[in-house]
């Protein structure tokens, strides 16, 4: 059966923090691959999560994640489909990501990164996803709609400033990481087609010279270049790729829907971890979610720590 994958991303535009960029995999029927996921699987999942809502909510991260409320409104449903998808053996948030394809490097990480036994789920009695998985694994399998894998890809800051410095463009960045997953998704999908679905980021709209790029051996079929949405066909003798850019795909289709959600959850937690670290060396300090306004305000705060010999701020200041 074809491989359909979401991707989007999460932390592109804040100050402070990482780079996340999510991928859902699904296996489809041929008939299946354009439909309503959201409608294939309304036993189990809804587009919000109202009161009283018992299904699993996925959709646009932003509208989903209720920083009052906390991390359960993205970690239930990251967890149940991370459990039915078959990510199986982690505890800790270092096992999660591992399970996900971060490999972390032990010289070179940044000493807020360093912990990550902090074990999941964050939020145990409301994010408690059992049931849930179970259910969505059986309706999952009765649709043939099945999510068959996660995983992330984690840009930390000093990485991200060195790649930007290279490049000079934080989009071409960006660009870089979603087709080291397509590539990813292409070896696992064998030869099968595979269906790219990709949450459009900015005011690009023409993709053809990027992906001959970065598959010279394909034949290029431009499909539609439009302002909303960006279709190619690659095709080869074993299989065709067909990889759209879509403007609010995280509306429109369930796996970038939940490639979103998993992005973001995946940045919350190493946020965590960012805002341990300083409020360690001062437990006064307010956290950050290190978007530009509020992250100034932190920068000014932790200004005294770094000036007596902290860590520099060009290590981990975003530098666009």
């Amino acid at each position: 059966m074809p491989l359909v994958v979401g991707i989007d991303e999460a932390g592109y535009g804040p100050l402070l923090g990482p780079l996340v960029v999510g991928a859902t995999l699904w296996r489809v029927p041929p008939a299946a691959v354009g439909g309503d996921y959201w409608q294939r699987l309304e036993g189990c999942v809804a587009r919000s999560s109202p009161r009283g809502e018992t299904r699993l909510p996925v959709g646009d991260s932003k509208k989903i994640f209720n920083r009052k409320r906390g991390i359960v409104t993205l970690e239930r449903t990251v967890l149940a489909f991370a459990r039915a998808a078959g990510v199986e053996k982690w505890e800790t948030l270092g096992d999660f990501l591992a399970a996900l394809g971060y490999k972390q490097d032990p010289a070179a990480v940044l000493p807020w990164y360093q912990d990550l036994t902090r074990r999941l789920p964050v939020d145990p009695a409301r994010s408690a996803f059992a049931g849930a998985s179970e259910r969505l694994r059986s309706t999952m399998a009765a649709e043939e709609v099945v999510c068959c894998g996660l995983s992330a890809k984690i840009v930390t800051e000093d990485v991200f400033n060195r790649r930007v410095t290279q490049t000079r463009n934080k989009a071409a960045l960006l660009l870089e990481i979603v087709l080291r997953l397509v590539h990813s998704a292409a070896t696992q999908g064998g030869d099968q087609d595979l269906h790219v679905l990709v949450d459009r980021l900015g005011g690009r709209t023409d993709y053809r010279g990027l992906l001959m790029g970065a598959f010279p051996e394909r034949h290029m079929h431009v499909l539609e270049v439009s302002d909303s949405c960006s279709r190619y066909r690659l095709a080869s003798q074993r299989n065709d790729w067909h990889v759209e850019f879509v403007v609010e795909g995280d509306q429109r289709h369930l796996p970038i829907a939940l490639a979103s959600m998993l992005a973001k959850y995946v940045r919350e937690l190493l946020m965590e971890r960012f805002n341990a670290y300083w409020r360690g060396l001062a437990p006064e300090l307010k956290p950050t979610a290190g978007y530009y306004k509020d992250a100034q305000r932190f920068l000014r705060d932790i200004k005294p720590l770094v000036e007596s010999g902290g860590m520099p701020f060009e290590r981990f200041v975003r530098a666009r």
